[in-house]
């Protein structure tokens, strides 16, 4: 049939889209529970976290900050296949950005909650 568009997803594609679908909304409900966590409940003011709390934020920070890099790595290569890759290609490392999105938000929220100023130590 002329004029016709036929759309054919191979599986690993489909699973792949979907993964990012799945992520994107995990991402999501992830980062609006820590917003509604932040807004909710009162920080130690600096001066009175302990030094085992202080290494405790320097290690998670540490961690945060290598995937935060790795995710700018795979945002960046995603800007370019939007250009001069497949959208299958661009799936995948939105895909990767996402998981390291996802990582980043986790390790914002051990921080957060070792700065809690209800926490029981």
């Amino acid at each position: 049939m002329k004029g016709t568009i036929r759309l054919s997803l191979d599986p690993i594609s489909t699973l792949v889209y979907v993964a990012l679908l799945i992520l994107t909304i995990y991402n999501i409900r992830l980062s609006w529970n820590l917003a509604k966590l932040k807004s909710s409940v009162a920080v130690k003011p600096f001066e009175s976290l302990s030094s085992l709390e202080l290494n405790e934020i320097e290690k998670i920070n540490h961690d945060r900050r290598k995937w935060s890099i790795v995710g700018n790595i795979f945002f960046v290569l995603s800007l370019v296949l939007a250009f001069a890759g497949t959208l299958n290609q661009l799936a995948y490392f939105l895909t990767l950005y996402t998981v390291c999105n996802i990582i980043v938000v986790k390790y914002n929220t051990q921080t957060f909650n070792v700065i809690r100023a209800d926490r029981h130590s």
